[in-house]
C-alpha cells in the first residue's frame, strides 16, 4: 500500500500544479476579458477547474491515507508540511474567489463596465488562486526534492517562506492591475504591452531558473579531500554524547589483527587486467584478481591466521579487499579512505586476521566498488568448521552476478551464462553457498530472485550464521540482497535438481545423477521464503523489547537533486547524503537498536561492516524463527526493520546501501566508536574512492 499512496501522491501533485496553472492564468486574465460572454464561458471554466482540483485533492488524501495505513513516518511529514500549506489557500479560494466566481458564471448580457472589471481585478478575489498554485509548486518540490524529515520546524518554514511571500508580491502586482482594469483604454493598452511584457518576464525567469540550476550543480560537487572522522552530523542514539572524537585517539591503524606469528594460510592476489570467456562465448574485458574472475577462492578454517598479500597491476585502477561479512579488525576491513589508502599501480598491502566466524563470505574491492566489482573484483571466502566440513559433503559455491557489456548485461552463476551440468551420486548431502555479488537485476527494482526445484531443500545459514531448525522448502523463491548469502542444503535425490536465477531462466545450475540428462522446469510460483519466521526459535541474547544504551533510526528516501555536479534520483538517510549523513556514535559494549525504514521508492540492502545484527522485527512483527544474523538487509519500500547489535569490534565502520549505484550518490553513513580516528582521507583529490 505504501507504493500505490506514494507513487500516486507524487503524481497526484503534479496534477494539482498543472490544474492550479491553468486557474491562476484564467483568474488572471478573467478581467481582460472583451465581451460578457466570453467573461461568463471564462468564468464557469475556472470553476470546472477549481472542482477538478477539489477531486484531485480527495484522491490525494486518499493516497495519503493508504501510507498512514502502513505506518504514521510514511505519510507524517505530508500532514505536519505538506497538507496545511495546500489547504490554506484552498481555504481563502473558497471563503474569497469562489462566490464571486459564481457571480460572473452566471452574469447576464449586460455590458461590462468598471465595476464588473474591477471586481474580477480585485487581489481578494485572484490572489487566492494565484497563491494556491505556488502552493502546489511547493507541493511539487515537497514531493520530488525537499522530503522532509522529523523534526519538521525548520521544513515548515522554508516551506511557508515562498508561499507567504508571493501574497505579497501578487497582492502588490494585482492592485497595481486592478487601477489598470479601471481605466477607459486599458484593453487596447494591455494588448499593446502585453506581448513585449510576457517576452521580458520569460527571459527574465529563463535567466534567473539557468542561473539557480548552475549554482546549485556546481555547489553539490564533493571536496576534493574529507576526513570520514570529520563528523558534522552526530547522533548519539539517546546515549550519553562524548564530542566527535571522544578521548584517547585510538587510531584505525592500530586496531589491526596479529601481526607476528606463522599464518596458517597465506594468499596472494594479484589486481590486473585481463579478458574473462563466458561460457556462451562473451568475452569480456575485467578487471580481475591472478587474471580470472570471479578471483580465487579462498577458502581457510576456524581459527586459522590468514594472511593476504594484495599487489596491484592495474594502471588506472586503485584496488583494495574487503572482507564481505567476516567482522575482522578494523584496520583490516579494506575501505579506502577510513582504514587504508587504496592500492595504486606497483603497490602492495597485506591483510592478516584471525577467522573467527564459521561461514560464507565473499571478498571484493573498496575502491571505486561501481565499477571495478562489476567489472570482475570480487571473489568468494570460505570459512569451514575447525574440525573441516561434514564427511563426504559437496560444497558448491555460486556467486550470482550481472557483467556489463555495451551491448547487453548478462546475468551468469560466475563465468558461466548458460545452462551448466554437474554429476553428483544420489545420497549425497549438497551445500550450495549463493552469494549475490552484484546490484538488484537490471530488468528489477527488487532482490535478485534464485529458485531450487527437483527437491525439498533447507536454509541452513544466512550471512554466514547457521540457523536453528531449518525446515524443508519446495520450490522456494530466494530474494538474495546485494551482498547477502543463503547456505541451501539438500541431500541428492534420484534426480536432476535446478537452481536458476530468474533473471535468466535459460542459465542456471543443473545438479544430476550420473547418466541423468534431464532438466528440471523452472518454477517461479513458489512461495518467497521469509527468514523472520522460518525455523525454529533459538537462544537470542536480547530481542524487541531488551533495554538498549542507544537508538537509532535511519529513515531511507531519495529526492530528484543534484549529487556531485549531476542530476539524480538521490538517495538520501536522515534527509542528507553522504558526508552530511548522520555518524552514528557509540561506546564499546553499548547494546544498540536501528530502526531501518525505506521511504524510498527503491530496495535498499543496507550494509553494516564490522558487525552481524540481529533482526528483531520487520513491520512491527516480532522476529520468531531462528534467530536471524544479518550483515545485509534488504529493505524494500514500505517497510520498517529493528536489529540489533553489540557495540564489541571499535572502528570506524561504514554502513552503506550495497547497491552500489546507491552508495555511489551518496547513500553512506558510519558507525563510530568513541575516540577512534583515522589519517586516512578521501575524495578526487586523493587516491581514494569508497564508493
Amino acid at each position: 500500500m505504501f507504493e500505490v499512496g506514494e507513487n500516486a501522491d507524487g503524481i497526484l501533485a503534479g496534477v494539482l500544479f498543472l490544474i492550479w496553472l491553468a486557474a491562476a492564468i484564467l483568474a488572471t486574465r478573467l478581467a481582460w476579458r472583451p465581451t460578457p460572454e466570453a467573461l461568463r464561458k471564462s468564468a464557469r471554466r475556472l470553476l470546472r477547474l477549481l472542482v477538478a482540483a477539489l477531486v484531485v485533492l480527495v484522491v490525494k488524501c486518499v493516497a495519503i491515507g493508504l501510507m498512514l495505513a502502513v505506518d504514521w513516518i510514511f505519510a507524517d511529514n505530508r500532514v505536519i508540511v505538506q497538507m496545511p500549506l495546500l489547504l490554506l489557500p484552498m481555504l481563502a479560494v473558497a471563503v474569497w474567489t469562489v462566490p464571486g466566481l459564481r457571480a460572473l458564471a452566471n452574469r447576464d448580457d449586460a455590458p461590462l463596465d468598471v465595476a464588473t472589471r474591477s471586481a474580477a481585478a480585485d487581489p481578494r478575489f485572484v490572489v487566492p488562486v494565484q497563491v494556491t498554485a505556488v502552493a502546489t509548486v511547493v507541493g511539487v518540490y515537497f514531493a520530488y526534492v525537499s522530503r522532509p524529515v522529523p523534526s519538521y520546524l525548520d521544513d515548515i518554514a522554508t516551506h511557508a517562506a515562498p508561499i507567504l511571500l508571493s501574497v505579497l508580491v501578487l497582492w502588490f502586482w494585482q492592485g497595481r492591475r486592478l487601477r489598470a482594469a479601471t481605466a477607459t483604454d486599458f484593453v487596447r493598452r494591455g494588448r499593446r504591452a502585453s506581448a513585449l511584457r510576457a517576452t521580458a518576464q520569460t527571459a527574465v525567469v529563463v535567466l534567473v531558473v539557468a542561473a539557480g540550476i548552475a549554482y546549485v550543480a556546481q555547489s553539490s560537487r564533493l571536496p576534493d579531500r574529507m576526513s570520514m572522522t570529520s563528523h558534522d552530523n552526530v547522533d548519539y542514539g539517546g546515549g550519553p554524547s562524548f564530542g566527535h572524537g571522544g578521548h584517547g585517539g585510538v587510531s584505525v591503524d592500530d586496531l589491526r589483527g596479529p601481526q607476528t606469528g606463522k599464518p596458517n594460510k597465506a594468499f596472494t592476489l594479484t589486481a590486473k587486467n585481463a579478458t574473462v570467456r563466458l561460457s556462451s562465448g562473451t568475452e569480456i574485458k575485467a578487471l580481475t584478481y591472478n587474471g580470472q574472475s570471479p578471483g580465487p577462492e579462498l577458502r581457510v578454517r576456524e581459527g586459522d591466521l590468514v594472511e593476504v598479500t594484495l599487489h596491484n597491476e592495474i594502471p588506472d585502477e586503485n584496488v583494495t579487499l574487503h572482507w564481505h561479512g567476516l567482522d575482522v579488525p578494523n584496520r583490516e576491513d579494506g575501505v579506502a579512505g577510513a582504514t587504508q589508502n587504496a592500492v595504486e599501480m606497483g603497490g602492495s598491502f597485506t591483510y592478516r586476521f584471525i577467522a573467527e566466524q564459521v561461514g560464507t563470505f565473499w571478498y571484493h574491492t573498496h575502491q571505486n566498488p561501481l565499477e571495478a566489482i562489476r567489472r570482475g573484483l570480487f571473489g568468494a571466502l570460505i570459512v569451514e568448521p575447525r574440525d573441516g566440513p561434514p564427511p563426504g559433503e559437496r560444497d558448491v559455491v555460486v556467486m550470482a552476478h550481472e557483467w556489463r557489456t555495451p551491448d547487453d548485461n548478462i546475468v551468469s552463476f560466475g563465468t558461466s551464462d548458460t545452462l551448466q551440468r554437474q554429476e553428483i551420486a544420489p545420497g549425497t548431502p549438497v551445500r550450495l553457498r549463493l552469494i549475490n555479488t552484484d546490484n538488484n537485476p537490471s530488468t528489477d527494482s527488487r532482490p535478485r530472485s534464485l529458485t531450487v526445484n527437483g527437491t525439498p531443500v533447507r536454509v541452513a545459514a544466512i550471512d554466514g550464521v547457521d540457523l536453528s531448525g531449518p525446515t524443508p522448502l519446495t520450490d522456494p523463491r530466494f530474494g538474495l540482497a546485494t551482498g547477502g548469502r543463503y547456505d541451501v542444503t539438500f541431500t541428492m535425490p534420484a534426480n536432476a535438481v535446478r537452481l536458476t536465477d530468474l533473471a535468466n531462466r535459460d542459465g542456471g545450475l543443473v545438479l544430476a545423477p550420473p547418466g541423468d540428462t534431464s532438466t528440471p522446469k523452472v518454477v517461479d510460483d513458489g512461495d518467497q521464503f521469509d527468514p523472520l519466521s522460518y525455523g525454529s526459535e533459538g537462544s537470542r541474547p536480547f530481542d524487541a523489547g531488551s533495554s538498549y544504551d542507544r537508538s537509532f533510526t535511519q529513515l531511507l528516501d531519495d529526492r530528484l537533486s543534484f549529487y556531485d555536479g549531476g542530476l539524480h534520483l538521490v538517495p538520501i538517510i536522515n534527509g542528507k547524503s553522504f558526508p552530511n549523513t548522520p555518524t552514528l556514535m557509540v561506546r564499546m559494549g553499548d547494546l544498540v537498536k536501528v530502526r531501518i525504514v525505506n521511504r524510498s521508492h527503491q530496495n535498499h540492502p543496507m550494509h553494516l561492516h564490522g558487525h552481524h545484527a540481529l533482526v528483531l522485527s520487520r513491520d512491527g512483527v516480532r522476529a520468531t524463527g531462528s534467530p536471524w544474523w544479518i550483515d545485509s538487509l534488504d529493505v524494500i519500500p514500505g517497510q520498517i526493520y529493528e536489529i540489533g547489535f553489540k557495540a564489541d569490534n571499535p572502528g570506524l565502520w561504514m554502513d552503506h546501501c550495497h547497491n552500489l549505484d546507491h552508495a555511489a550518490n551518496g547513500m553512506v553513513m558510519h558507525l563510530a566508536y568513541e575516540g577512534v580516528t583515522s589519517p586516512y582521507e578521501l575524495g578526487r583529490g586523493t587516491p581514494n574512492q569508497p564508493e
